[in-house]
């Protein structure tokens, strides 16, 4: 009865002005490229140059910089990187980039630990995240790129209290004690850039109310992100919403609209907490693509979901799924518009 009443109220909306515009951007990885054989950096090239990010989330995976326990190689995040700083050299312009470090990062399989590390599971994976051989590659990721005047801010982990189960990897969250280290490694060594941490949250405000205060009535139904835990453990708090795709709860009940609705209360309702605390929200991953082999996900409701974000108290919006865009001038004109759109004046 209660969940009932909560997917009810979780139908109202909240009107409001318009706040000041958030930084825009997306995020990109050579993986997708790689995966599709095409080049990363003219892939990223042609992104930029068409819409001319305020932002560009980066990775830094450990598998790519870390092939062997003692040996480095920051070839794959520096080639990037370039490739930003010559956009800016002439574009009227500024992209600045977050750098997402940790043993987790965004894109599948989620766990990106090189082989050598050991199984891709707990307890293994905190045994090799306590060693030599991975503090290395965290310390050396930040005092590499902390004076990087392309840096805005660090990304710390991907959804790291969340549980991603898929073929290639087992229970890979990382530990609360690892974390914790972990954030305050960022700010021992780069004192002048905010460490973020991303999750998701329920289907709706009323869901993650009763999971803030009531966390018993949805025991029996499993977790719905860590948007409270991720909030307390960083500087900032990224919100992962996806509106459409195979695992959308009540997908076949709602419309992607009214799921918008949901996920723009969402955001209001963690921007208070958020600034109650002294805290940024992000919009981590907002959805730009199709999810998988769905379909139903338009370039019409991507504009619609910028419109209805730009409502709400944002610092930081990254969309997420823009390698689509490269294969499709609609999908490229409906992102570049949502973007102006998440930029513009109020």
């Amino acid at each position: 009865m209660l969940i009932a009443a909560a997917l009810a109220l979780g139908s109202e909306t909240w009107p409001q002005e318009a706040p000041s515009a958030p930084l825009a951007g997306f995020s990109f990885s050579p993986l997708i490229s790689e995966y599709a054989e095409r080049d990363p950096a003219r892939d990223l090239k042609v992104l930029l140059d068409s819409t001319n990010p305020d932002l560009v989330r980066l990775p830094i995976y450990w598998e790519s910089v870390a092939p062997e326990p003692d040996r480095l190689d920051f070839t794959s995040v520096d080639t990037l990187l370039a490739v930003v700083a010559a956009h800016n050299a002439v574009s009227r312009f500024t992209t600045r980039v977050v750098l997402t470090v940790g043993a987790r990062n965004f894109l599948y399989p989620e766990l990106h630990e090189p082989l050598w590390a050991g199984l891709r599971q707990q307890p293994d994976l905190g045994l090799a995240q306590a060693g030599p051989a991975y503090r290395a590659y965290f310390d050396t990721s930040i005092t590499r790129y902390r004076g990087s005047p392309l840096l805005y801010a660090w990304q710390v982990e991907n959804e790291p209290l969340d549980y991603v189960g898929n073929a290639l990897t087992g229970a890979d969250q990382i530990t609360t004690s690892q974390l914790a280290w972990e954030i305050d490694e960022v700010h021992r060594l780069d004192r002048g850039h905010e460490a973020m941490i991303t999750t998701y949250d329920g289907v709706n405000v009323p869901i993650d109310m009763l999971q803030l205060w009531a966390p018993q009535v949805l025991a029996p139904f499993g977790p719905d992100g860590h948007p409270s835990a991720a909030l307390q453990a960083g500087d900032a708090l990224g919100l992962d919403l996806y509106v459409d795709g195979p695992n959308i709860a009540l997908r076949k009940l709602t419309s992607i609209d009214l799921r918008e609705q949901w996920k723009q209360q969402a955001i209001a309702f963690w921007a208070d907490r958020a600034r109650s605390q002294g805290k940024d929200l992000w919009l981590a991953e907002m959805q730009a693509q199709p999810w998988g082999d769905s379909s139903t996900f338009s370039p019409t409701d991507l504009i619609e979901s910028a419109v209805d974000y730009r409502q709400e108290p944002l610092q930081v919006v990254l969309m997420w799924g823009v390698d689509t865009w490269l294969d499709s001038p609609e999908w490229l004109a409906a992102g570049t518009q949502a973007m102006d759109i998440l930029r513009a004046g109020p």
